[in-house]
């Protein structure tokens, strides 16, 4: 028994969120941490509409488990948050938006038992094991990332949202709770300066609030990409080169890919507002967004049975 204890893995706890916008890019996320991990997992996904409920449903996805908006809608804090907040398309202004990441995260901490949450934006794919996230955080309470291309306190903020990580301790969850407070309601006492833009700037915070030493910032093992950091990077095979840094690609953020599938294209941006820092002149980089726009087509033709592709 003393053995079987010993070498029996975690069960991880993810979630992420989308509508049928990005439901190919939840597909596609999902799809990547089935084939890269090494441990048992969970990922609850939030479903802002009926039809990424009812394809996920239908899809049956192993460890994945689908969740109603109105399963939130339901709770008084729901409507605290509904009071509080905007909705602005595709807007930093859209503050009901930004509240749905630290809110759902808190969500399923206090009613689903869990003992952590690692947070995954919908368009973010893995291309190592997640684990090595979780064995980077370590016995630390919180766990961050870094932009990369600008400095903490720049007006983007220092670390990216993309990937958040709480351990439901008695630091976690106070972490994890003030975050989801925040957001839920703009006017707090902190608004001003970490308020400014959306959920992300309060994550600078974090350390100073909870404790630098229950904070862990992945970067120092943990390769990732974006658009607004590839430029940073030398490039060798799956690893790139950061600060004298070598490391293994583990997850890459596609922010605002456009895929044109009847025209066999893509933009890596909605409206050019990545420009030259896409550099997807580097045969390395345009390999990667490449390969993303042919999942994306493989996961579009997966949906064509529940006739909601020509929405997507």
């Amino acid at each position: 028994m003393g053995e079987n204890t010993q070498t029996m893995k975690p069960e991880r706890s993810y979630c992420t969120l989308s509508d049928k916008n990005y439901l190919l890019n939840g597909m596609a996320l999902i799809e990547s941490l089935i084939k890269h991990s090494s441990e048992k997992f969970k990922l609850y996904y939030l479903c802002l509409d009926k039809e990424t409920f009812a394809v996920l449903k239908n899809l049956n996805y192993p460890h994945v488990f689908p969740i109603r908006m109105s399963e939130l809608e339901k709770t008084q804090d729901f409507e605290t948050l509904k009071a509080n907040t905007s909705y602005i398309e595709n807007s930093h202004e859209c503050t009901y938006c930004f509240a749905l990441a630290s809110f759902f995260s808190e969500y399923l901490v206090s009613n689903k038992g869990l003992k952590e949450i690692l947070y995954i934006d919908s368009d973010i794919i893995f291309y190592q094991d997640p684990r090595f996230i979780f064995e980077e955080i370590g016995d630390r309470s919180i766990g961050v990332m870094l932009h990369r291309h600008v400095p903490i306190g720049h007006h983007v903020g220092g670390y990216n949202v993309g990937v958040v990580y709480f351990k439901n301790n008695s630091v976690g969850y106070k972490c994890l709770k003030w975050w989801r407070d925040c957001v839920m309601n703009p006017q707090n006492e902190w608004f001003d300066p970490y308020g400014r833009v959306g959920d992300q700037t309060y994550l600078e915070a974090f350390g100073k609030l909870f404790g630098d030493k229950n904070l862990s910032v992945i970067d120092h093992s943990i390769g990732h990409g974006a658009p607004w950091n590839f430029w940073l990077y030398e490039y060798d095979e799956d690893e790139i080169i950061w600060e004298g840094r070598r490391q293994k690609m583990s997850f890459i953020h596609f922010s605002h890919f456009c895929p044109d599938f009847a025209g066999g294209s893509y933009t890596p941006d909605r409206d050019g507002e990545w420009g030259s820092l896409v550099h997807l002149k580097h045969p390395r980089v345009k390999k990667y967004y490449d390969d993303y726009f042919f999942t994306l087509k493989n996961m579009s033709e997966k949906l064509e049975k529940y006739k909601i592709g020509e929405t997507l």
